[in-house]
């Protein structure tokens, strides 16, 4: 995970990964109860909000930074990016530029 997680009332964690999945668990066995594959890799903590009583879970998705350099600058040198581009070698089999966010009504 490249961000941080969310803990809702309903015992819910909610957590974005890299490779691009937004994933609820539950809070007293860890089993995993739901997961989105997005577009791309998730960034950041996925937010909770409300809007008419109803309750929804965002997550933005969008590769950058160091993880996202050599497939930003199409680099192949694993050194590159001060060695970001071997480290993350395999992202690019797993996630695609660009970014956004997704948002899911529970």
């Amino acid at each position: 995970a490249w961000g941080g997680t969310l803990y809702t009332k309903g015992g819910l964690v909610w957590y974005a990964t890299l490779d691009g999945y937004l994933k609820a668990l539950d809070n007293k066995d860890g089993k995993e109860l739901w997961n989105f594959k997005m577009p791309s890799g998730g960034i950041g903590s996925p937010m909770t909000y409300s809007f008419k009583g109803k309750q929804y879970i965002g997550s933005m998705y969008g590769v950058g930074g160091w993880p996202g350099v050599g497939l930003v600058f199409d680099l192949t040198d694993p050194s590159a990016g001060l060695g970001a581009v071997g480290a993350f070698k395999e992202l690019q089999n797993h996630t695609q530029m660009g970014g956004g966010l997704m948002v899911f009504s529970l």
